[in-house]
C-alpha cells in the first residue's frame, strides 16, 4: 500500500517510493537520505500531530505535514481501523501500559494473529485467541496490523 509519509502511524516503517516535491526541497531532502528505496520509520509525533520525527539512515529528521505529505512510501502495515474483514497480524501497539494491558485481557498483543469480523460505524469487531471483542475506532487506530 502506497501512502503519504504524513499519514503513517507512530512506529510504522516503510520504503520511500516517490518524492513529489519542488526541485530545491527534493535536493535538500535527498542530501538527508530521502531517496527512493530507502527505509524510513515514524519515530515520534508532536502532541498536536505536527511536526513528526522520522528515522532514516540512523538519523532523526523532523518534518512538517506540508512537506511529508508529498513523500510517498510503501508500507505493509496500517491501522486496524482501516482494514476490512479478514485475518491480520498485530505488528505494533501504540499506547501506554494501561492500554496494552486492556488489550492483553482480550487476547490482543504484538505478534499475534487477529480476525476482523466486522468494521462497521464506530466499532470494529475482532477475535483474538478465541475472545471476541469490540474496539472503538480510536482504539483501533492505535493498533498497527499487517497482512501475512
Amino acid at each position: 500500500m502506497v501512502v503519504p509519509l504524513s499519514s503513517m502511524c507512530e512506529g510504522e516503517k516503510g520504503k520511500i517510493r516517490k518524492l513529489e516535491l519542488p526541485p530545491v526541497t527534493r535536493e535538500r531532502l535527498c542530501g538527508l537520505g530521502f531517496v527512493t528505496g530507502e527505509e524510513i520509520q515514524l519515530v515520534k509525533v508532536a502532541p498536536f500531530g505536527d511536526p513528526k520525527v522520522f528515522r532514516i539512515k540512523g538519523s532523526d529528521i523532523t518534518l512538517r505535514d506540508d512537506i511529508s505529505m508529498w513523500i510517498l512510501v510503501e508500507t505493509s502495515s496500517f491501522p486496524l481501523s482501516y482494514v476490512s474483514e479478514g485475518d491480520y497480524w498485530v505488528s505494533l501497539i501504540n499506547g501506554g501500559m494501561g492500554f496494552r494491558q486492556r488489550l492483553r485481557m482480550i487476547g490482543i498483543e504484538e505478534g499475534i494473529k487477529i480476525s476482523v469480523i466486522g468494521n462497521l460505524g464506530k466499532r470494529i469487531e475482532v477475535s483474538a485467541k478465541g475472545i471476541r471483542s469490540a474496539l472503538s475506532r480510536g482504539q483501533a487506530m492505535r493498533i498497527i496490523v499487517r497482512e501475512r
